[in-house]
């Protein structure tokens, strides 16, 4: 019966693997579908010049997270946060959508353009206000990646240093060589989730190749056109990506132990890190205090919620369905390539690489008149695409925490349980509980600040929160759409803070 029963969840678990790499070349097929037999691209000199705006920014973004997120980690893993859970207080509006910080940089703008009108001009559009989203955008995602490096660093080598040199050199010459990678590899994720994204180069008319190619689909209706622009974006990024992995990988898989008061940091590097935190801490306060000075009173607040709730529910149920399908099928995809090299992984998270508007091109393209095409006219079909474009990020929260179990564990419970219900419900469930409802949560949220997958799939008469608040900003921000982000922030927070408050083994 063990025998029988081990060959059962192997099955299921094969089966579930097929259907997740099935989901992510599901846009591909979309663009081979598509042709792109095409003459050669026009404009291949304004589209460089647009290459290079987006690698500028992307790299901008990069390095500001990594400086940034490596000065706050540093004084979190340092300093009298050390060993509280308050630490990751950065993480509470992680996956809060774009549009959030890019309504807080216009309400700066016009606060400062009271003083004086030509900042509001030299400031409400361009390179730096993209930069700025960006940066307060993925600085959780950094700084969470380098504050666990440092937290899975080898204490006892930073002990040992300590007694032959002082806290700077320790951390420059032993610390920061052994972290480098997952320093680096925060930098990479963030220039490729900077480089994908069209929607906040759109808000503040900063041309980008991203954007070109949305606006080129819009204009030719060309799919595979389409995605023959895309391949000298997508490509360099995918090298980036490799990168990351690789990077992540390094993370070692046991924590140490945060004995001691940590390293004593010179004023300077203690002075970085303090900037740094309170960085971290105004990404986190300024866009709830902003949204409450707009929102005058609880009034407008429920006139927001009153306006936006059939929105609110539908992208509620959006993202639970792909949370859902994410879980479902991650978590056997990282069981099966978690231990494998890195050039294994890389399939696994492609869609990473890929634009969003791309992926729900793709899609639609691939669903329309084949056999599933009856998907297209329901709700599930945006959160297909949206599960395609975020179960990347289950399947490294799956693989993180596979790595961390021991195989021993695994091998008893296949041994000696009855049935496969009941290894998967007594030995299964409660290993991975910690990555289903991580990578769950993370799914969610993600999903609900996605505009570009919607915009694309979503069946006529329906409507996201994501989307109605980015058509509104197009037209000049108001208390109403202050409100819309309240609640959006209110909502990504309380999650988090549920997920911070778990004791997690």
């Amino acid at each position: 019966m063990p025998v029988k029963g081990h060959s059962v969840s192997s099955l299921l678990r094969k089966a579930a693997v097929t259907l997740y790499f099935v989901l992510l070349l599901l846009p591909a097929a979309g663009f081979w579908q598509g042709g792109g037999r095409q003459q050669a691209v026009p404009g291949a000199g304004r589209r460089l010049g647009l290459a290079g705006n987006t690698f500028l920014l992307a790299a901008l973004a990069g390095l500001g997270c990594m400086a940034v997120g490596l000065a706050a980690a540093a004084w979190l893993h340092n300093g009298p946060l050390r060993r509280k859970r308050a630490r990751w207080f950065f993480l509470l509006l992680a996956p809060v959508p774009y549009y959030v910080y890019a309504l807080t940089w216009m309400y700066l703008i016009r606060a400062l353009g009271r003083i004086d009108r030509s900042i509001m001009r030299s400031l409400a559009s361009g390179l730096l206000p993209c930069v700025f989203v960006n940066i307060l955008s993925f600085l959780p995602l950094t700084t969470g990646v380098i504050l666990s490096a440092m937290e899975h660093h080898d204490q006892k080598a930073e002990e040992m240093g300590s007694i032959y040199a002082d806290g700077d050199r320790v951390f420059f010459r032993i610390v920061l060589p052994d972290i480098a990678p997952a320093v680096l590899a925060a930098g990479a994720m963030a220039f490729i989730l900077s480089a994908t994204d069209f929607s906040v180069p759109s808000l503040f008319q900063y041309q980008t190749y991203t954007l070109e190619i949305f606006s080129e689909y819009n204009r030719t209706g060309n799919l595979g056109q389409t995605g023959l622009l895309a391949l000298p974006m997508i490509l360099p990024v995918l090298g980036l990506l490799a990168l990351a992995d690789r990077g992540l990988g390094t993370i070692p898989v046991r924590k140490s132990p945060l004995d001691g008061e940590g390293l004593e940091l010179a004023m300077g590097l203690r002075l970085a890190g303090g900037l740094a935190v309170a960085l971290c801490v105004m990404q986190v306060l300024v866009p709830a205090a902003i949204f409450f000075l707009q929102v005058t009173d609880f009034e407008g607040l429920w006139e927001s919620l009153r306006l936006c709730w059939e929105e609110l529910a539908v992208s509620m149920g959006i993202a639970a369905l792909s949370a859902g399908t994410s879980v479902l099928l991650a978590g056997p995809a990282a069981v099966c390539l978690g231990q494998k090299k890195w050039y294994w992984r890389l399939p696994a998270l492609l869609p990473i690489a890929v634009p969003s508007s791309l992926i729900g091109m793709g899609m639609l393209k691939a669903v329309n008149g084949s056999p599933i095409h009856g998907i297209s006219q329901t709700l599930y079909f945006p959160a297909l695409g949206c599960a395609v474009k975020y179960m990347p990020f289950a399947f490294l929260l799956f693989c993180a925490r596979h790595r961390r179990i021991h195989r021993e564990e695994l091998e008893a419970g296949q041994i000696h349980m009855p049935s496969p219900w009941q290894y998967f419900r007594k030995i299964l469930l409660p290993l991975y509980r910690p990555a289903i409802w991580g990578s769950g949560a993370v799914v969610f949220l993600l999903t609900v600040g996605e505009e570009g997958i919607p915009l694309v799939l979503m069946p006529p008469g329906y409507e996201t929160l994501a989307v109605k608040v980015y058509n509104y900003l197009h037209y000049g921000a108001s208390e109403l759409v202050s409100g819309f982000c309240l609640l959006t922030v209110l909502l990504t927070a309380g999650i988090f803070l549920l997920l911070l408050s778990r004791k997690w083994k």
